[in-house]
C-alpha cells in the first residue's frame, strides 16, 4: 500500500512539474511550433533575424499559404516572434 501511494505521489508531482513547464513557455511559442512545422522545421524560424514589421509580414505570408493561425492568436504569435531576435 505504501509503495502504491509513493507511485501515485511520484506520478502526480511529475504531472504537476511537467504541466508547470508547458506553462512557462510565452503565449506564442506552441502556436509557432505547430504551425510552422508543418512545413519546415522551427529551427528555421527561431535562427531568422526579422524586424517587427518583416515578422508581420512573413507570418501574413504564411497564413495565407496555410498556416493554421487563429485571428485570436496572431498577436501572441507576434509578440513571441519579436522575442527572437533578442
Amino acid at each position: 500500500m505504501r509503495k502504491a501511494f509513493a507511485v501515485l505521489l511520484s506520478l502526480g508531482m511529475f504531472c504537476a512539474l511537467s504541466g508547470g513547464l508547458a506553462l512557462a513557455q510565452p503565449a506564442g511559442k506552441a502556436i509557432v511550433d505547430n504551425a510552422c512545422s508543418k512545413c519546415h522545421n522551427t529551427k528555421r524560424v527561431e535562427s531568422a533575424s526579422k524586424s517587427p514589421a518583416e515578422w508581420e509580414a512573413t507570418l501574413d505570408r504564411m497564413i495565407a499559404k496555410g498556416a493554421k493561425v487563429n485571428p485570436a492568436d496572431r498577436e501572441n504569435v507576434l509578440k513571441y516572434l519579436n522575442t527572437l531576435n533578442k
